[in-house]
């Protein structure tokens, strides 16, 4: 054998071992054998689930996103105080590099609507805890949406697809794949700070009314510690 092939063989068995070391032999599932549905609450304060079809799904039969999203749950919520919150939580049980959580951004887009404005914000919880969340604009022909969502993959609450992408590269090289899933609230007004306020304060209710054991199903179980300290 000469130097070159002993130098093309030591590089493939260079690549051969990172990538062995970087194929995930764990997982973390924070939702087990448990139920989104039943984990959120029909009434949230003075907020009330009802019926409703005007939601833009991060999914659709046949889809990549429907290979993706084992639960999804979508309501309503009116309130005689504030205006109505659509509130859709798709979860998935596996996030790699094929399946991954499809951000509103990327859903809305593809129904037709233009993103605008979005930035980052910290919604304040119980316990001094603050929740990482994203706002945007989703505007159509039709309508104008408020939006306010989250996600969390494992423990981690990722503000954006950078993030996303880095979160999951840093759980591989650890050696597992995480559970992950989205909370998506929004409501059809003008983009305002007094409705994203009320959307903050929805997330804030909701949260509080979850069981503090099932809490970490949406934001993680470090920030739900920290809420029930």
């Amino acid at each position: 054998m000469n130097r070159r092939d002993l130098i093309m063989g030591g590089g493939l068995l260079t690549a051969a071992a990172a990538a062995f070391a970087l194929t995930p032999r764990k997982r973390l599932v924070l939702l087990g054998d448990r139920d989104i549905d039943s984990i959120v609450p029909n009434t949230l304060g003075d907020w009330k689930s009802v019926p409703s079809d005007a939601f833009v799904l991060p999914k659709s039969p046949g889809s990549l996103a429907d290979r993706l999203y084992s639960q999804t749950l979508t309501r309503l919520y009116m309130s005689p105080t504030s205006a109505p919150v659509m509130l859709v939580i798709a979860y998935g049980a596996m996030q790699n590099d094929l399946l991954q959580l499809h951000r509103p951004e990327v859903c809305y887009a593809a129904v037709g609507f233009n993103i605008a404005n979005s930035r980052a914000r910290s919604v304040s919880l119980a316990g001094g805890a603050t929740l990482p969340v994203r706002e945007l604009e989703a505007r159509s022909d039709l309508r104008t949406e408020a939006i306010s969502y989250w996600t969390r993959i494992g423990d981690d609450l990722p503000l954006d697809g950078r993030e996303q992408r880095a979160v999951k590269l840093r759980q591989q090289m650890a050696g597992y794949l995480s559970d992950g899933v989205l909370v998506r609230m929004s409501t059809i007004a003008d983009p305002t700070p007094a409705v994203y306020a009320a959307l903050a304060r929805f997330g804030s209710q909701m949260l509080q009314a979850i069981k503090p054991a099932d809490r970490d199903v949406l934001i993680g179980r470090p920030l739900a510690r920290r809420m029930s300290a």
